[in-house]
């Protein structure tokens, strides 16, 4: 099964269980790693069932690495599926999954 890297634009396949290629992965701060990480389910990525929560993580970490690359244009519809995400988890009792990172890329993108 070919995956290819989750940041905006980037075409390099990584193994399926891997978010994204090693240069945008480092790009992005080690607490945005460690929450994706920590809402990461094995197997996750051969049943294509993501919780609430991680989709909540990955898609505010796309936002990150794209708004770095890209700018506000590209990175406010991941910045908006973040918070889609997020409020699903919250109304489903699941906890707020972006509470422990910084909000910055709301302010910048809001």
């Amino acid at each position: 099964m070919t995956h290819e890297c989750h940041a905006h634009g980037c075409n390099v396949e990584v193994p399926p269980k891997l978010f994204m290629c090693k240069p945008h992965w480092y790009s992005l701060r080690k607490k945005m790693r460690d929450a994706i990480w920590d809402e990461y389910r094995p197997g996750q990525e051969t049943d294509k069932n993501p919780s609430e929560r991680y989709m909540a993580v990955q898609q505010r970490a796309v936002a990150e690495v794209a708004y770095r690359e890209f700018g506000i244009l590209v990175a406010k519809p991941y910045n908006d599926n973040a918070e889609h995400w997020r409020e699903v988890a919250i109304v489903r009792g699941m906890g707020d999954p972006l509470e422990a990172l910084s909000k910055r890329i709301v302010k910048e993108i809001a």
